[in-house]
């Protein structure tokens, strides 16, 4: 008996909430973008944007605020450092930085189809006039290429995503316009995966099959031939090929330009997302969108590099003789 009234007189441990950290408060706009990749009044529109999907509906147990967790999450996109660095820079536990990137990863994948759009038919002739502009390329309404985001080993089927230059990855298909927006993105398959599997596989090759779209399409060399998509003579014969081929390196360094560009302002896609490849493909997405939002508000980029284009090898892809004759 004594022993119960020990056990019922004994403290129940209480829990200890630290004082959360918010940059916010300390931070001016330049520290932000370095650290953020987003100014104050971007944080905050884009905050108002996401808060009734990702904000708790109660306070129990000191629930992240909606502002705190776009936050986390930008930080984590901005650096793709250890979520236990993360939790150590906001005073909450890895377990809730964890939490916090999902959710609003898988929020802003929600809204893709607002901000990741392919121009339509009507759209697509003042896209065309711009990428024109660039190299004299006529009828494009995007350029296309795929690049490899590196990723944890993952438990199932791990030879399948290791690739050609023997790391685990995921092979992201994009398109863009001339202003280095991103009109399509596709971020599922394995880094194994040849980009003209990849391309054959999405809506939007379906899409162009079935005549939805007027214009081009512009590849390298890792793509086949089509009707609607233009890559480059792998051994020019004669002035005019060689103008088309330069004509295609310019135009189409743009999508070499804007993969350059996301994965700078989110180094997450530049080191390696310690992820399984589904929440990975969410966060590649999630970023895309970011990176299309950043493009709205006019959020200025650090200075960046444009690459040389260059026509690369061909890799036994099949082309179609009625692509050819379109090229020719």
């Amino acid at each position: 008996m004594a022993d119960l009234v020990l056990i019922e007189e004994e403290e129940i441990p209480r829990r200890v909430f630290n004082d959360r950290n918010n940059p916010l408060e300390t931070m001016n706009d330049i520290q932000l973008l370095r650290e953020y990749r987003f100014d104050r009044q971007s944080i905050l529109r884009l905050t108002a944007t996401l808060e009734h999907d990702i904000e708790h509906q109660t306070r129990q147990s000191y629930e992240v605020p909606a502002l705190l967790q776009v936050l986390i999450a930008l930080r984590f996109f901005a650096c793709g450092t250890f979520q236990s660095v993360i939790a150590d820079v906001f005073k909450v536990h890895k377990s809730t930085v964890c939490r916090t990137v999902h959710r609003v990863a898988l929020d802003l994948c929600r809204q893709i189809d607002k901000y990741v759009k392919f121009p339509s038919k009507d759209e697509e002739d003042a896209i065309a006039e711009r990428f024109f502009a660039v190299a004299g390329f006529p009828r494009i309404c995007g350029v296309i290429d795929g690049t490899h985001v590196r990723i944890q080993a993952p438990h199932q089927y791990e030879d399948q995503f290791v690739n050609r230059k023997n790391f685990h990855s995921l092979n992201v298909q994009l398109i863009c316009d001339p202003d280095c927006k991103i009109t399509n993105v596709t971020a599922e398959w394995p880094g194994s995966t040849h980009d003209a599997r990849v391309l054959s596989e999405s809506n939007i090759y379906r899409s162009f099959e079935n005549g939805s779209h007027r214009g081009l399409l512009l590849g390298d060399s890792g793509y086949p031939c089509r009707s609607w998509l233009m890559t480059p003579f792998r051994n020019p014969a004669g002035d005019a090929q060689e103008r088309y081929n330069t004509a295609l390196t310019k135009t189409r360094v743009i999508i070499e330009r804007t993969i350059g560009q996301l994965k700078r302002r989110f180094h997450c896609l530049h080191g390696e997302l310690r992820l399984e490849p589904a929440r990975a493909g969410r966060v590649i997405i999630a970023c895309v969108v970011l990176f299309n939002i950043s493009k709205d508000l006019g959020v200025l980029m650090d200075d960046y590099t444009e690459p040389e284009g260059v026509v690369q090898p061909n890799h036994n892809v099949e082309d179609v003789t009625e692509g050819h004759a379109i090229r020719d």
